[in-house]
């Protein structure tokens, strides 16, 4: 389950799907407020606790419109164990190290 950690972000909907063996996979969101690409961008954030304490870029993404949106997943590393899906709102381009806050996070049944 998606939850939304800031007021703007709290009805905020999705799942993510991933195939370690592929190194691929998508996000579904529902409700994420559209940003100006311009001014800031969407980045996801995957957390593999076998990896290191530091998340794994998964790139950046805009929303154009309120409404659904598909993101495929760009892991900057290998993720053999993803544990919980992030995204952050950062400038355009995206950012090595997150500074936060976590806008909506995601955690893996199981």
């Amino acid at each position: 389950p998606w939850v939304g950690q800031e007021p703007a972000y709290e009805n905020v909907t999705g799942e993510a799907v991933w195939r370690d063996a592929d190194q691929h996979g998508f996000l579904r969101l529902v409700g994420l407020p559209p940003n100006d690409p311009a001014k800031a961008q969407y980045q996801l954030w995957i957390v593999d606790p076998r990896r290191d304490e530091k998340p794994v870029d998964g790139g950046v993404f805009d929303v154009n419109s309120p409404g659904e949106v598909i993101v495929p997943i760009d892991a900057k590393l290998t993720v053999d164990n993803p544990r919980v899906f992030a995204i952050t709102l950062e400038k355009p381009g995206g950012v090595v190290v997150s500074a936060g806050p976590l806008l909506v996070v995601g955690s893996v049944a199981g």
